[in-house]
């Protein structure tokens, strides 16, 4: 019994829990100017931009190595969005993952799938002055702590199996 625990905690500290490269590229954008920030590449992808006051809209694309949960968030800086429609869109399957109008910061966690874009966009988006936005896309690891649940939880068993045996 100890030989298969042993083995079984080894095999879970073998397992890597690394994030996830995101990629984040611009993809167009009416009334407004956008960019991508030098975190682009890696666990965390930031693009921003400057809007003028009236109807606007943004639009970037994302990709990533692995599949990985993400965090996507919008904030815009003042905050002077009377409405906007922001969507993440599959642009490989056709397939809306999100589309909500909202009219302040919001976030939202979703999954990315490997060889796949999505669109991340601001569509349809209406301010009383200009403004500037920002939107980063983060991967989300699975969290280290797993792994020492994990043998924590496999000593569980084994010691409540001892004593079941004991009585």
């Amino acid at each position: 019994m100890k030989k298969v625990m042993f083995l079984i905690v080894g095999l879970l500290f073998s397992v890597s829990a690394s994030a996830a490269t995101l990629s984040l590229s611009t993809a167009g954008s009416t009334n407004a100017t956008q960019g991508i920030s030098v975190i682009n590449n890696g666990p965390v992808a930031i693009g921003q931009g400057i809007a003028n006051a009236g109807n606007w809209q943004s639009l970037f694309k994302v990709t990533t190595d692995v599949d990985t949960g993400a965090k996507v968030k919008w904030s815009f800086n003042p905050d002077n969005v009377t409405s906007a429609t922001l969507r993440i869109y599959n642009e490989t399957d056709g397939v809306s993952l999100f589309n909500q109008v909202v009219s302040t910061d919001f976030s939202i966690g979703v999954l990315l799938l490997t060889a796949k874009t999505y669109l991340v966009d601001f569509l349809a988006v209406n301010s009383t002055g200009a403004s500037s936005y920002d939107v980063s896309v983060s991967a989300v690891p699975v969290p280290a702590a797993l792994l020492l649940f994990a043998p924590a939880l496999l000593g569980f068993f084994g010691l409540r199996r001892k004593a079941a045996v004991a009585v």
